[in-house]
C-alpha cells in the first residue's frame, strides 16, 4: 500500500518523457527545500488566532454568560501548540484583551495548573490541567479511535496527511492526525491545530454538513470576523456542489498557496459534533488532477468502508 515518493511523483503528470523522469529528483529536491523554508516551519502556515474567533462577550444580552470565564478560556485558545511560550503582551495582542486583564487571567490560570511559566517567569505555556481536559474528551468520544486504523491505512496509501477535524467556533480543530508510513515530506500541523473555516477545504466540508439555519448564522459570523463575503460565498457554493455530486470537495491553495487538499464531511454515530476529514499535502504532489481522480475517490472509498461497518453514519 505504501508507495515510494518517486513513484508517487511519477503518477502526477501523465505522458512524462524520459527527460522529465531525469529531472524529477531535482525538482522534488528543490520543492522540498522550498517547503522546508515556507511550510515546515509551524508559524509559516499557522492561522493567526483571531480575537473574535471565540466570543468573550455575551451576545443578545445573555445574562447567564460569565464573561470572566470566557476570557480565561480565550487566553488558553491563543496557544498554537503545547510547546509555544507567550508573554502577557503577546497574549493581549492575540486576544484583544487589555494587558492588566491578561495579567490577572494568566496568574489565575497558572495557580490552577492550566498554564506553566518559564524559569524567568515572564512567558507562559499550556499546563498539565489542559491535558487532563483533552484526555477526558477523548475518553468520552471514542470516534477518533474507531476511525484510526482506516485513516492510517489511507495516509500510507496516498503518502499524505490525513486529519480528522471537529467544528469549534470559526475553526475546525484537528482531533487526530495521521501521516503515511515512509512519508518523506511532513507538514507542521499537529493535533490541536486550528484550520479557519473560511479558508480551508475542511472548513467548506464542515459548513456543508450543517443545517441551513446553523450554517447561515456561522457564515454571518465569518463575514463579521473579516472573511471576504464574495469569496466565501463563491467558495462555499463550489465546494457544496462538489460534495453533493461526489461526496468530497477540492481546495487548491485555499489555506496556503503551496498546499492542496481534499475534504469530506462525516457523521459520528449519534450525531455528536460536526466532523470532517481532509487529506493535504504539497501542491506539486497533490495536484488538482490527482485530488479529483485519485485522492478524493480513495477518501470516499474509505468512508464507505467505515459506513458499512457502522463506524460512521
Amino acid at each position: 500500500m505504501a508507495q515510494a515518493m518517486a513513484a508517487r511523483a511519477g503518477t502526477i503528470t501523465r505522458g512524462a518523457t524520459k527527460d522529465d523522469a531525469k529531472e524529477a529528483p531535482r525538482r522534488e529536491a528543490l520543492a522540498q527545500e522550498a517547503l522546508a523554508q515556507e511550510v515546515l516551519a509551524p508559524k509559516a502556515v499557522a492561522a493567526k488566532p483571531s480575537a473574535r474567533d471565540e466570543v468573550a462577550e455575551p451576545e443578545d444580552g445573555d445574562r447567564q454568560f460569565v464573561t470572566a470565564l470566557a476570557r480565561g478560556l480565550q487566553v488558553l485558545r491563543v496557544f498554537r501548540d503545547a510547546a509555544e511560550m507567550l508573554g502577557n503582551r503577546e497574549i493581549a495582542a492575540r486576544t484583544g484583551l487589555p494587558k492588566p486583564t491578561v495579567s490577572r487571567l494568566t496568574h489565575t490560570l497558572l495557580s490552577l495548573g492550566y498554564l506553566v511559566h518559564d524559569p524567568e517567569g515572564e512567558r507562559y505555556g499550556l499546563g498539565p490541567a489542559v491535558l487532563a481536559l483533552s484526555s477526558a474528551f477523548l475518553r468520552q468520544n471514542s470516534f477518533p479511535q474507531m476511525v484510526k486504523p482506516f485513516l492510517q491505512d489511507l495516509a500510507t496509501a496516498v503518502q499524505a496527511h490525513v486529519a480528522l477535524g471537529l467544528l469549534d467556533g470559526l475553526s475546525s480543530v484537528y482531533v487526530q492526525l495521521w501521516r503515511g508510513e515512509g512519508q518523506r515530506i511532513v507538514l507542521s500541523s499537529e493535533v490541536g491545530y486550528r484550520l479557519p473555516l473560511a479558508r480551508s477545504a475542511m472548513g467548506m466540508a464542515t459548513l456543508s454538513s450543517l443545517e441551513e439555519a446553523e450554517r447561515t448564522a456561522l457564515m454571518t459570523r465569518l463575514r463579521r470576523d473579516g472573511a471576504d463575503a464574495a469569496r466565501l460565498d463563491d467558495t462555499y457554493r463550489r465546494c457544496a456542489g462538489e460534495i453533493a455530486e461526489r461526496g468530497f470537495c477540492v481546495g487548491i491553495g485555499i489555506w496556503h498557496q503551496d498546499i492542496n487538499a481534499v475534504a469530506a464531511p462525516i457523521q459520528a454515530p449519534g450525531g455528536r459534533g460536526h466532523f470532517a476529514l481532509n487529506i493535504s499535502g504539497p501542491a506539486f504532489l497533490l495536484t488538482e488532477a490527482v485530488l479529483r481522480e485519485d485522492t478524493g475517490p480513495r477518501l470516499m472509498e474509505t468512508i464507505g468502508r467505515m459506513r458499512a461497518l457502522g463506524i460512521v453514519d
